[in-house]
């Protein structure tokens, strides 16, 4: 931007706020201003509080110019720039050439477009962002009601109000948000009545509303919601203070001192915009406030906000007598306040014997000069090791010999913890130094050691020669876990070197490492001669085959769906249960046909496998599925499709558990009790309480066994069976044991009885052990 350029927008912009005609000049006959709410009490005067807008000749710029590159440019980034350009200089004649772009896919495009129309703000504006205030697509619904807050029109008022009063509109909140740029008498008023709502969300987004509305009447009801019943809305109005009085003040210090914590941080924070005189209370908060709740924190910040000489010295003071919760937090206010003073302080708790305790290392760290270096290497030559540890990044960063001297010692021979610490410390140094010295020390260890030293090298520089030179040789190290851990940071790696190295393993004799290679080739995108080497492995290893399949199978190729099948159609069960794990996770319509046909395969444990499959992403069609398979003449098979049903959980699928619990057979019973616990249905209570005196001593111990939700009909019959003497011991012992943990009210005669059975009044009663699972039943 030239001199004179500069020259004509100061110009621009002063005649603008001085409520001159340059003020939308040059607008054209087309650019009819909205029609303006009414302004609210006690806020800016309209002139300051609507966008600016300035002549495109005054700013040397061309209208059209704009409106032509927006239409032609081909990024996102291009057009959020030319937008905001276009907000200050537009006119009715840019919004009709822009608005078919609002169609345009790309995401962002029509979101930065609307944002540019409210600030032009015309009438024409308006209508435009009103209509699409109704647009089909969320984001783009959003973005209109959001721009409509910034033309300050009455028309646009009055669309935000009917979706900001409207619970089940999905875009309430953001018509919300909007009226608080709005700003008006009236979007007051419905903001403070939103304010009430028994939604947290929407109350909340209310109060912030009216924060940002920022005028006499919003102030007025941000003081009121101090109060509010709800909490959680009243320590949001809290924190959306900014002018204090003395009578407010009082009442935040109550606050503070009256210890509700939903509170108790908001106020604090605002007690910041008090000033100096609210030192020495947050300072009382900071030193004797309640511990591990945050509120030292808030406290600490809030004299960091406070700013200025007598703020330092307290942050002073904290971090040398405070204890570590405030002290670190006094550390982090002190950097961020800067200055002589404050730096002079961290300075010092650095080189004290707080220093590991109060932060002041972590805080050097961000810091420069040479007191600051000089500082740090005080701490590397006589500190602690923790100490020393905290000391390093920065120095290691700058290159200090001392401090890659150390660093390197830790990571060969300090502690486990010191290890993998100094070996982070040089993979954040990213100096060529260090890179050299983590590859020679991932070359000499071992174990979880190694491990982590190949995860670093990754992280920085994957396809540096020397990082794959070392995960080769893990690869063929005969090492299992660490040859496990180098083929999938290869996988992961996916370079053509890489490639190679896995697709060697996965051809070699090493039947379980050529596995292990298989599973990591999944990770990198399989080219044909991948996928060659992979269907070759399968015929040649059995072992890699189920693998090699599930791979090719994740990856949509064909041929993982053509073993699939064949998996299926042969003889081997856990090639066939690996087949539907597989096809379980696709979803496609060659996947549910394959797995409808595992269905009626003569294996059951193949059929069981499917069915859990089915359960996972249940439709109409696999729920009708599941129903005809509670019929089969396998006891297992309805077993299992009871317990899928469960997992479904609609109307048709629990009346079908209800129906089985019903059945002449006590597989089938047994079979639905588990879907019966997992009911949130008075049915399934009422029928759980009639399983547990079933006939069968089998099906009543399930059913007690899984009476662990409770319930009026369930802990009924569970106190029937606990004062029934000529009920079977250890049917009783059950249902005392799943009284007691329910913490159900009981009669005396009950809880005599479950004294007796179970001894002591409490939870550790002998034979007590809390809920038990249901037993397991052989079905033949």
């Amino acid at each position: 931007m030239t001199s004179i350029t500069r020259w004509k927008l100061a110009c621009a912009l002063f005649a603008a706020l001085a409520g001159v005609s340059v003020v939308r000049a040059h607008r054209g006959g087309l650019d009819a201003p909205a029609a303006m709410a009414d302004e609210p009490h006690g806020a800016l005067p309209y002139a300051l509080r609507r966008p600016i807008h300035v002549s495109a000749d005054a700013l040397g710029l061309s209208r059209r110019d704009l409106v032509d590159r927006i239409r032609t440019a081909h990024s996102v980034k291009e057009i959020d720039v030319l937008a905001v350009k276009l907000g200050a200089v537009g006119d009715d004649a840019a919004i009709d050439a822009l608005e078919p772009m609002l169609a345009d896919s790309r995401r962002g495009v029509p979101e930065a477009l609307l944002a540019a129309f409210g600030e032009i703000g015309t009438q024409h504006a308006v209508d435009v962002l009103v209509a699409r205030s109704k647009d089909d697509r969320p984001t783009i619904r959003s973005s209109a009601l959001l721009a409509l807050g910034s033309t300050q029109s009455a028309k646009a008022e009055q669309a935000l109000l009917e979706v900001a009063k409207n619970p089940s509109d999905p875009a309430q909140d953001w018509a919300v948000r909007a009226l608080g740029d709005m700003g008006t008498e009236h979007a007051v008023q419905a903001l403070a009545a939103l304010a009430a709502s028994p939604d947290y969300s929407v109350a909340a987004t209310a109060v912030t509303a009216l924060a940002q509305a920022d005028n006499e009447d919003a102030r007025a009801a941000l003081r009121t919601l101090v109060d509010a019943p709800d909490p959680r809305v009243a320590a949001v109005a809290i924190a959306n203070l900014d002018t204090i009085d003395d009578e407010l003040r009082t009442k935040l210090i109550d606050i503070v001192h009256g210890g509700n914590p939903q509170l108790v941080n908001a106020a604090v924070g605002a007690l910041a915009h008090v000033g100096e005189d609210a030192l020495p209370v947050l300072r009382e908060v900071a030193l004797n406030g309640p511990a591990n709740t945050g509120t030292r924190d808030s406290a600490v910040h809030a004299i960091g906000e406070v700013g200025g000489p007598k703020a330092i010295e307290l942050l002073g003071e904290i971090l040398k007598t405070g204890d570590r919760q405030a002290a670190v937090a006094a550390s982090a206010e002190l950097a961020q306040l800067g200055g002589a003073d404050a730096r002079e302080l961290i300075i010092e708790a650095a080189l004290s014997d707080r220093a590991q305790f109060n932060g002041s290392l972590q805080q050097l760290q961000q810091m420069q000069g040479d007191d600051v270096d000089q500082a740090l290497l005080s701490v590397v030559k006589q500190g602690t090791s923790a100490e020393r540890r905290a000391a390093l990044p920065r120095l290691l960063k700058a290159g200090n010999d001392d401090a890659m001297k150390l660093a390197t010692q830790l990571a060969t021979t300090g502690t486990r913890n010191e290890r993998f610490e100094a070996m982070q410390m040089l993979s954040q140094a990213a100096t060529p130094q260090a890179f050299d010295t983590l590859v020679d020390v991932a070359g000499k260890a071992r174990g979880q050691s190694k491990n982590l030293a190949l995860e670093l090298l990754v992280q920085t520089r994957p396809g540096d020669p020397a990082v794959g030179q070392l995960l080769e040789e893990g690869l063929f190290s005969g090492r299992r876990d660490e040859a496990n851990y180098a083929a999938s940071l290869l996988g992961r790696i996916g370079t053509d070197d890489a490639r190679q190295a896995l697709v060697t393993a996965l051809t070699g004799k090493d039947k379980d490492l050529a596995g292990t290679a298989a599973n990591a080739l999944g990770q990198i995108g399989l080219d044909e001669g991948t996928k060659a080497a992979l269907m070759s492995a399968a015929q040649s290893n059995p072992a890699v085959k189920a693998q090699v399949m599930g791979r090719l199978i994740q990856a949509g190729s064909p041929e993982g769906m053509r073993m699939a099948e064949d998996a299926l159609n042969g003889k081997d069960a856990t090639s066939a249960n690996a087949a539907v794990y597989a096809l379980a996770q696709q979803g496609t319509a060659e996947s549910r046909r394959l797995l409808e046909r595992a269905l009626d395969s003569k294996d059951t444990s193949i059929r069981q496998t499917a069915i859990g499959a089915l359960a996972q992403n249940p439709d109409e069609h696999s729920t009708d599925v599941l129903l005809r398979l509670v019929h089969d003449p396998d006891a297992s098979v309805r077993v299992t499709a009871l317990s899928a049903l469960a997992q479904v959980g609609s109307d048709r699928a629990q009346t079908a558990i209800i129906d089985a619990t019903r059945s002449g057979t006590p597989e089938d019973r047994i079979g639905a009790i588990s879907g019966l616990a997992q009911m949130d249905d008075a049915r399934a209570g009422q029928q759980l309480a009639a399983l547990m005196r079933d006939s069968d001593p089998q099906v009543a111990q399930v059913a007690v066994a899984s009476s662990y939700n409770g319930g009026p009909e369930v802990d009924q019959a569970l106190q029937q069976i606990v004062n029934d003497a000529g009920e079977a011991a250890n049917l009783r012992l059950m249902a005392a044991n799943q009284l007691r943990s329910h913490g159900s009210d009981v009669d005396a005669t009950t809880q005599q009885q479950i004294t007796q059975l179970l001894g002591g009044d409490g939870y550790g009663g002998a034979g007590y052990g809390g809920p038990q699972p249901p037993p397991q039943i052989e079905l033949e």
